[in-house]
């Protein structure tokens, strides 16, 4: 799978969630758009895209939407993908700003990813997983050492499809965790509930562990901003990932 058909799908990258864990480090802008190293952490997400071919990236905005608003209006000044804005008027969870972000979505096959997290992972290996699978929902996982900040996946046999999604337990230890980009069919953004808050992780994606959801792990260093820990981490993950 070539950056051909990436180019063809929209990107929405989650950055309206109240990062409340981080509030006391980063009290006046949206989390995503926290300052590492002289620059908003999801600016890597942006770059990310623009290496696989997308041209189109909505940014699915809520808490604090006026603080990143600025800094898209700067982006969009700049060659690369198109920036949209959509602005959820309340809190809705993850599923609840992408289903209000469906209306400014065109592609059939959409590409979201979570603006507090990154890894530096293969899309155009997702798509062809996606894509092989006929599934309506595939899902990036990484491999990391405490599963239990933040729950962990669990595989069928031939670790290929999401079995299940277990909460974040006292249990320690390595194992794949989900990364926080998904390839998803319109239908699924279509069949989501409106007007209220929705959340992917906890509602919506354990309907779909019949085996409608693929996996493609990713050996990759993966890092999740949601603490002060992380956030402090952040300057020295992105200078030896680079």
């Amino acid at each position: 799978m070539s950056s051909h058909e990436l180019a063809t799908l929209d990107a929405v990258i989650l950055a309206g969630g109240l990062g409340t864990r981080l509030s006391s480090v980063v009290a006046d802008r949206q989390k995503a758009f926290a300052p590492i190293a002289d620059e908003p952490f999801v600016a890597r997400i942006v770059r990310q895209l623009r290496r696989a071919g997308v041209k189109r990236i909505v940014f699915a905005l809520g808490h604090m939407a006026d603080s990143a608003q600025p800094v898209l209006a700067a982006w969009s000044k700049e060659p690369g993908p198109e920036i949209v804005a959509s602005v959820e008027p309340e809190a809705l969870g993850t599923g609840g700003a992408l289903k209000h972000a469906l209306p400014l979505l065109r592609s059939n096959t959409v590409l979201v990813l979570n603006g507090d997290s990154f890894v530096d992972a293969d899309l155009a290996a997702l798509l062809a997983t996606h894509r092989a699978a006929d599934t309506p929902i595939t899902l990036c996982a990484v491999q990391v050492t405490d599963i239990a900040r933040y729950g962990a996946l669990e595989f069928d046999r031939d670790c290929r499809r999401v079995r299940a999604f277990r909460e974040k337990q006292a249990k320690e230890g390595c194992g794949w965790i989900n990364a926080g980009i998904y390839l998803m069919e319109r239908s699924v953004l279509e069949a989501l509930p409106e007007g209220r808050p929705v959340s992917l992780e906890r509602e919506i994606f354990p309907r779909y562990t019949d085996g409608r959801i693929a996996v493609r792990c990713e050996s990759r260093p993966f890092i999740d901003i949601g603490t002060p820990e992380s956030y402090a981490a952040g300057a020295d993950f992105f200078a030896r990932v680079a």
